[in-house]
């Protein structure tokens, strides 16, 4: 059993950082652009390797998507995230900083599908607008749970999501990995309210 001491602190002050949760530590931040940036390498290794089809254009917009929502998997499920996400907007913090705390209108942000239905599969709008739909009905179905049952309720759809990712609602090429990721990301990491753990005063540089 670990003996790291750490206490349950909800309270955070500095610069809104919408990434990582304003007050992340340093190994928190490193978790998360690591994270971030080994995703945007894959389409990286994928252009050199002349792997995919695609225009330059699409590598780069690969590319971007794939540091946000691999990226936004670790981020989200960071104790900093989850401290600056479920507590309510400071007086300190810009207007629109309580807009994307809002729960729903975060997860209606990740039109990802929708982008990838259009720009890379050959306008297979049911994949983007079935998996669109999908998550915001698990986003409203998880904000409505008990705050006991979230996290269940989370990876059971999350757990439907791989299944129906594999074999019915086949994915497009080069985003095989999209589905999984984004509903762990929202679901999951963005969703479920947890005690964010916070380092003890010895340990507060990590």
């Amino acid at each position: 059993m670990s003996d790291d001491k750490v206490n349950i602190n909800w309270n955070y002050s500095g610069k809104a950082d919408f990434l990582l949760g304003t007050g992340s530590t340093n190994a928190e931040q490193i978790l998360g652009w690591v994270t971030g940036l080994i995703g945007a390498s894959l389409y990286g290794y994928l252009y050199l390797t002349h792997a995919l089809n695609w225009a330059w254009w699409q590598y780069i917009l690969a590319g971007f998507l794939a540091f946000d929502v691999v990226g936004g998997v670790v981020a989200n499920s960071l104790n900093s995230c989850k401290r600056f996400y479920h507590t309510g907007a400071k007086s300190d913090e810009p207007q629109y900083t309580a807009f994307f705390k809002n729960h729903l209108a975060f997860s209606a942000l990740h039109v990802h599908t929708l982008l990838i239905a259009i720009l890379f599969g050959a306008t297979n709008y049911f994949y983007g607008i079935f998996w669109y739909v999908f998550l915001m009905a698990g986003t409203i179905i998880i904000i409505n749970t008990p705050l006991y049952l979230k996290r269940p309720a989370a990876f059971l759809a999350i757990s439907f999501a791989l299944l129906l990712n594999i074999y019915v609602i086949f994915p497009i090429q080069g985003f095989e990995w999209l589905v999984p990721a984004l509903m762990i990301k929202i679901l999951y990491g963005h969703l479920v309210k947890e005690e964010p753990y916070r380092p003890s005063a010895e340990k507060s540089t990590l």
